[in-house]
C-alpha cells in the first residue's frame, strides 16, 4: 500500500511538472499586435473633394477619402491640426485635440468619413473640421473616432515633391498645391543668424530665397521646439508643408530636420552687373545678392506695393496711390512679383522724380538706383537709396576717402551739448540721418549743440573736398542757427569752444524753411591738405527761433 501511495505522488508531481513546463516558452508570450484596419473603401479623392468646394458648407454625402499623414504636431509648429494627402491633392485637417503625433505618426493611412463635417477655407487655405463661430473651425476630439480610421501599420514616411520658388506664381483658391508636402533646393534664408522663432509673438515670418531671387514665406510658432534654433546660413535643402494666406505663399517647417545640407556656402549670384555705375547689377542679380554697401541696381519701373490698404498687395496697373516705394524688373511688362524687387523711395528729391503716384509716366522706363540691398517686404528688395539715374539725369552721390552715412545713428561722429536739454540724435528720414531741434512742442529752448567728426587724416590727400546732404525747416537764417567748422587743434572730446574752428561758408546749402534733403555744394578744404582735422556741425535756439536741422550724409574727396 505504502508503494502504491509512492507511486500515485510521483505520478501527480510529473504531471504538474509536464503542465507548468508547457504553459513556458522560456519567456513570457509577447502581448499580440493590434493591426488597425477598415472594411470600407474611399469613393472621393482628395482632389475632387477640393474642386468640389465653393464656400463654407456641412458635408451631408457619403463621402469617404483617404491619405497618407504627411504632417503632424509633433514638434508644436502645427497645432491640432495634421496634413494628408493621397496621389492627386492635400488637404488639412483641423482637430480639436493635441498630441495627435502618438497616434497619426508620418506614413500612416488614414480614412476620413466626411459626411457631417463641414469643408471651408481659412483666408484661401481650404481645411477638414467643424462649424465654429460661423466659420471653419476645428472638428470636436468626440467625433473622431466616428469620422477618422486608421488601417494599417505607419508605411514608410512620404516622399516630397521637388518644386522651385520659380513656378508657383499667385495662389488662388482651389490651387490643388496648397497643404502638399514640397522640396526647395539651393534656397537661403535672409535672416541668418537670427532665431526662427522669437517669444515675443505667437508666429513669426522668414524669408526664404532662391538663386534667382524669388522668394518664400516661412512661418513659425514660437510653440515649436525649434523656435529658438539659429537660422542657418548658405544655402540648402528645405522641405515643408506649402500653404497660402490670402494671395500669399508660406511654407510650413514639420521640424528642425526639414532642413538639410546648410554649408555656410553661397554660390556666386546668377544675373549680369557687378553693382557699379559702369555695370549695374540687373534685377536678377541683384535679388540674389545682398549688401550693406550701396550698390547700383537697373530694371524696369512696372509697379508698387501698395499700402494704403488694411494689406499691402502689389499693383502693375495705374493709377497708383502709394509713393514711398517702386517694383523693378529686368522686363517692362512683368506682372509677377516673385520677378520683381521693391524699392523703399526716400521722402525727397528721389522719391519726388522716381514714384509713379505722381509720375505715372514712368511705368514701363529704365532706371538705375543706388541703395543697399536687404529684404523689403519680406523679399529681396533695395534700401536706403542715395542715387539714381532716369532720362538721363539724376544723383550721382560723390564717393570719398571718408563718409558717413548716418544710418538712424550719431555713426562715428559724438554730440556735446554746451547749452540747453536737446541733444543730437539718430532717426529715419532720408534712408537714416541725424537731427537737433530746440523746438518741443509748444515750447522752444535755448540751444548750443555740436555734432563732432572723429579726427580725420589728409595725409597725402591734395584737393580735399567736402560735401554733405541736409534739410533745415523753421530757420530764420540757415548760416547764423546751423553752422558748420573745421579745426585742427580740437582735443577729440570735451568742450569745442576750447579749440580754434574756422566756419566754413560760400557754398549752396538749404534754404531753411523746407523737409526736403538736398546735396551741398562742395566747400573747398585743399588749404588744410596733409593734416589732421576735425569738422563740425554747431546748431544754436533761441526761445524765439528754433529750427530743425537734419544731416543724412557727409563725406571728402581728395584728387589723389
Amino acid at each position: 500500500m505504502k508503494n502504491i501511495r509512492l507511486i500515485i505522488a510521483f505520478l501527480l508531481m510529473a504531471g504538474s511538472t509536464f503542465y507548468l513546463s508547457s504553459c513556458v516558452k522560456g519567456e513570457f508570450d509577447e502581448p499580440p499586435i493590434n493591426i488597425p484596419s477598415v472594411d470600407f473603401e474611399a469613393n472621393t479623392t482628395i482632389q475632387e473633394l477640393k474642386e468640389s468646394y465653393t464656400d463654407l458648407q456641412e458635408i451631408t454625402d457619403d463621402i469617404i477619402i483617404k491619405g497618407i499623414v504627411t504632417a503632424n504636431d509633433a514638434s508644436g509648429n502645427l497645432y491640432k491640426k495634421m496634413v494628408i494627402a493621397d496621389e492627386t491633392a492635400a488637404i488639412e485637417l483641423a482637430i480639436d485635440q493635441t498630441n495627435l503625433a502618438t497616434e497619426y505618426k508620418l506614413g500612416q493611412m488614414i480614412y476620413v468619413k466626411c459626411k457631417g463635417l463641414y469643408i471651408g477655407d481659412y483666408n484661401n487655405l481650404i481645411q477638414l473640421g467643424y462649424l465654429y463661430n460661423g466659420d471653419i473651425g476645428r472638428m470636436p476630439a468626440v467625433m473622431i473616432e466616428d469620422h477618422i480610421y486608421r488601417d494599417s501599420l505607419p508605411g514608410q514616411a512620404p516622399v516630397p515633391q521637388l518644386i522651385t520658388l520659380g513656378e508657383l506664381g499667385t495662389p488662388v483658391l482651389g490651387d490643388l498645391r496648397v497643404s502638399k508636402l514640397i522640396t526647395l533646393n539651393n534656397v537661403t534664408f535672409a535672416e541668418i543668424g537670427e532665431v526662427f522663432a522669437p517669444q515675443d509673438a505667437d508666429a513669426t515670418n522668414r524669408t526664404l530665397m532662391d538663386l534667382a531671387g524669388k522668394s518664400l514665406v516661412v512661418r513659425t510658432s514660437k510653440y515649436s521646439d525649434f523656435s529658438a534654433d539659429t537660422i542657418p546660413a548658405g544655402y540648402g535643402t528645405v522641405t515643408g508643408i506649402l500653404s497660402v494666406f490670402g494671395t500669399t505663399w508660406q511654407l510650413t517647417l514639420r521640424d528642425i530636420n526639414d532642413l538639410k545640407d546648410f554649408s555656410g556656402i553661397i554660390p556666386p549670384p546668377p544675373g549680369s552687373g557687378d553693382g557699379t555705375f559702369e555695370d549695374p547689377y540687373n534685377v536678377e542679380a541683384a535679388a540674389s545678392n545682398s549688401s550693406s554697401e550701396p550698390v547700383w541696381v537697373e530694371g524696369y519701373m512696372v509697379g508698387v506695393y501698395e499700402t494704403g490698404g488694411t494689406e499691402f498687395v502689389p499693383s502693375f496697373t495705374a493709377p497708383f496711390t502709394t509713393m514711398s516705394n517702386i517694383l523693378l524688373a529686368d522686363s517692362p511688362d512683368e506682372t509677377n512679383l516673385a520677378n520683381c524687387v521693391p524699392v523703399q523711395l526716400p521722402a525727397g528729391a528721389i522719391r519726388d522724380a522716381l514714384n509713379l503716384a505722381n509720375n505715372p509716366g514712368n511705368k514701363g522706363k529704365l532706371v538705375m538706383v543706388l541703395g543697399t540691398l536687404e529684404a523689403y517686404f519680406s523679399q529681396p528688395g533695395v534700401k536706403n537709396l542715395t542715387g539714381y539715374w532716369l532720362d538721363g539725369n539724376g544723383i550721382i552721390p560723390a564717393t570719398g576717402f571718408f563718409t558717413e552715412e548716418f544710418n538712424n545713428s550719431l555713426g562715428s561722429f559724438s554730440q556735446f551739448s554746451v547749452l540747453g536739454d536737446q541733444i543730437w540724435e539718430g532717426q529715419t528720414y532720408d534712408g537714416g540721418c541725424v537731427t537737433m531741434t530746440g523746438f518741443v512742442n509748444p515750447n522752444r529752448f535755448p540751444n548750443e549743440d555740436w555734432l563732432i567728426s572723429p579726427s580725420i587724416s589728409l595725409a597725402g590727400k591734395t584737393g580735399v573736398k567736402m560735401i554733405f546732404r541736409e534739410a533745415m525747416n523753421f530757420a530764420t537764417n540757415i548760416n547764423d542757427e546751423a553752422k558748420v567748422f573745421v579745426s585742427t587743434n580740437y582735443a577729440g572730446s570735451g568742450d569745442p569752444n576750447e579749440a580754434d574752428w574756422t566756419q566754413l561758408t560760400g557754398f549752396t546749402r538749404s534754404a531753411g524753411n523746407s523737409w526736403t534733403f538736398v546735396d551741398t555744394g562742395e566747400i573747398n578744404l585743399s588749404a588744410y591738405d596733409g593734416q589732421t582735422i576735425y569738422v563740425a556741425f554747431k546748431y544754436t535756439s533761441t526761445t524765439a527761433v528754433a529750427g530743425t536741422w537734419e544731416i543724412s550724409r557727409m563725406l571728402l574727396t581728395a584728387s589723389n
